[in-house]
């Protein structure tokens, strides 16, 4: 029997969409810099009527299902001009598939668990500041580069992402007071490979009293194109998929240049795309 790799599309909007921070941008010649270490496992997905169903349910061979996501990633920014700051991240993932397979009579099954790493998709932008202080403006532009994984993994695990070059686009405003801060962002995705395009939205609102901070953001993802049923027999890592996520973080910071925080992604609701709920624990340094 062959069962094509589970596309886990939430994670790619997530993270993705987790690249950029608010419309401020760098000094020159300072940087903050995180890397953060996330797990998530899940046994449910979203199925593209917006109902949560197994994982692989679709599949006549499938009886259950589940999977794993432990990634290690590292998230930078640094300012080139007052004005212009460029911001990268870099994620290594280690994805997991655990699934009881049926034979073709439905009368024998067999335990599978396989697991692919490496790393995954190297995102890299620019932030330029179109109006700085109390009121801040920002336009942003950023391309995700895959490095090299297979986009269809020869042992039926997941893919490390899409396989394919993407673009992004934003403009992000925010309001700054003494001890908070809101902010709102509108997105543009465009997709390589045979994904439609994506819009997105972010509202996000925090709070700082030294040492503590904490923040918590909704983002907001729908297709331009048809959200149809995942095709079980293709060999499609991913499809179109709207997502939304709830963010939630909780940090302190330990000295003038280090901090550390604990991080929640929760996928509040969505199609083709995964449920559950990713934990991740980060370390900040800034210079």
């Amino acid at each position: 029997m062959v069962v094509k790799p589970f596309a886990l599309a939430a994670l790619l909007l997530t993270i993705a969409g987790a690249v950029w921070a608010g419309p401020w941008t760098r000094a020159r010649g300072t940087s903050y810099s995180k890397f953060a270490a996330s797990y998530l496992y899940t046994r449910s997905e979203y199925d593209a009527a917006g109902n949560q169903v197994p994982i692989l349910t679709s599949n006549p061979l499938v009886k259950s299902a589940a999977y794993r996501d432990v990634s290690l990633s590292c998230y930078v920014e640094y300012g080139i001009r007052d004005n212009l700051t460029l911001v990268a991240t870099l994620p290594f993932k280690i994805l997991t598939s655990q699934r009881t397979e049926l034979s073709s009579d439905a009368t024998l099954e067999r335990e599978v668990d396989v697991t692919n790493a490496g790393l995954a998709d190297l995102w890299v932008g620019l932030r330029r500041a179109l109006r700085r202080g109390r009121y801040p403006i920002a336009i942003e532009a950023g391309i995700k580069a895959p490095l090299g994984y297979d986009r269809t993994p020869d042992n039926g695990g997941p893919a490390l992402g899409t396989g394919y070059a993407d673009a992004e686009f934003a403009l992000s405003a925010a309001y700054g007071a003494r001890h908070a801060y809101a902010v709102a962002r509108a997105a543009y995705r465009v997709y390589g490979g045979d994904l439609d395009n994506a819009a997105g939205l972010s509202a996000e609102v925090g709070a700082h009293r030294d040492p503590l901070f904490a923040k918590l953001q909704l983002d907001v993802w729908t297709s331009s194109g048809e959200i149809i049923p995942l095709d079980v027999s293709s060999t499609t890592v991913v499809s179109n998929q709207d997502v939304t996520t709830l963010v939630t973080a909780l940090g302190a910071r330990a000295s003038e240049r280090v901090s550390l925080a604990l991080e929640v992604y929760h996928v509040l609701a969505g199609k083709n795309v995964a449920t559950g709920t990713t934990v991740a624990l980060a370390l900040i340094l800034t210079r």
